[in-house]
């Protein structure tokens, strides 16, 4: 039985929540709900600068809190809100639909970033993507992840990602190389169980959001999509961490419906390129990718989707064979296929309308 747990009158207030008002029944045509953005609905959306603390957790970022950038004087992205007793306070943007429906569907966006940065883009992804998935009937939740700022060049605007110099500079005889390939796993491993955090707080407050706790959806760009796979294929990895009040740290609550997103993967931990993570019961995914994507390999995303359809999974992959292009860059200009592709794939499997095809399995690039 999810748990009902009252939150703060002045959150509900904002989200604009009606109540008693029954969700009109799918529509059965080609268009409508869910795959269109609906000119009637207007998203109420959190103020850029007032964001939602929804849990926290352990900091593991030895910068937090510091200056970054010795003599620049640029402080952490955004300010981050001061670590409590050593945890860090995770917070988060809303696009809802303000339809006067209850029991909606929820994404939860993740920011890319190279699980170092892209916190400051969170309000920005809600008032895109999110909002125009609420303009569709979704409400959108654009969830803060703990990040790792572990690699800070001196006289730079940004810290690079660790995850990114351990991808590109494999040396499995490198100690360094071996030691922060470990920290790049345990952090994407942190910002995971982050995530399946937030799933487990949605299906507490379901009734406080609208939201029908056995529809959700993690959505995300980049290390975004690459969270987007970890959160469906390992939802068993709840870690030890309560994340707020009554937080049960249940595999069940933490799972998924279904997961999607541009140029991620699920990131193997060995160097044999078995995924051995993937399996039954695992959430269906809904993929774009380039072959030449220089930030996260393309062969990686292919192995995934491969694997997930052996096992009997779901996993949608649109290529882009001839392309270098990543994440954003590369939703930008498919922009209208992709939301195609992914709308129908939400519809479908959250099972919100009738009228939509099977998937299709395309085939990937050659390797």
């Amino acid at each position: 039985m999810i748990r009902m747990t009252a939150i703060a009158l002045s959150v509900g207030a904002a989200l604009g929540l009606t109540g008693c008002v029954l969700p009109p029944p799918p529509p059965t045509g080609p268009t409508g709900l869910y795959l269109d953005m609906q000119p009637d609905i207007v998203p109420v959306m959190t103020p850029t600068g007032s964001p939602i603390t929804w849990g926290s957790a352990p900091n593991i970022d030895p910068n937090y809190g510091k200056t970054l950038y010795a003599g620049t004087g640029i402080q952490q992205a955004d300010s981050r809100p001061a670590l409590v007793n050593g945890n860090e306070p995770l917070r988060m943007w809303e696009a809802d639909p303000h339809d006067g429906r209850t029991n909606r569907s929820a994404i939860i966006w993740l920011h890319g970033g190279g699980f170092a940065v892209g916190i400051d883009s969170m309000a920005q992804l809600a008032s895109s993507s999110g909002a125009e998935y609420a303009k569709r009937g979704y409400v959108g939740f654009s969830v803060e992840y703990r990040t790792d700022t572990t690699l800070v060049p001196n006289g730079t605007s940004r810290p690079p990602s660790l995850c990114q110099w351990v991808q590109d500079n494999e040396d499995v005889t490198d100690p360094l190389w071996v030691q922060r390939k470990e920290t790049c796993k345990n952090n994407m491993i942190a910002a995971q169980r982050d995530v399946q955090a937030f799933v487990r707080y949605l299906r507490a407050h379901a009734f406080e959001y609208g939201i029908d706790p056995n529809r959700i959806a993690v959505g995300g760009f980049s290390a975004g999509a690459v969270l987007a796979n970890l959160t469906a294929y390992r939802s068993d990895d709840v870690g030890n961490v309560s994340y707020f009040a009554g937080d049960d740290r249940s595999a069940s609550n933490s799972r998924i419906q279904a997961g999607f997103g541009a140029s991620g993967c699920l990131f193997s931990d060995n160097t044999s390129g078995v995924l051995p993570d993937i399996g039954a019961g695992d959430a269906p995914v809904s993929l774009i990718s380039a072959k030449f994507d220089g930030a996260v390999d393309y062969r990686c995303v292919a192995n995934s989707v491969l694997k997930a359809r052996a096992a009997g999974l779901e996993a949608e992959l649109t290529s882009y064979c001839a392309s270098n292009l990543h994440a954003a860059n590369l939703y930008a200009p498919n922009k209208a296929k992709t939301d195609t592709q992914w709308t129908q794939f939400l519809a479908r499997e959250l099972q919100l309308r009738t009228d939509i095809p099977a998937s299709v399995p395309n085939p990937v690039c050659p390797l």
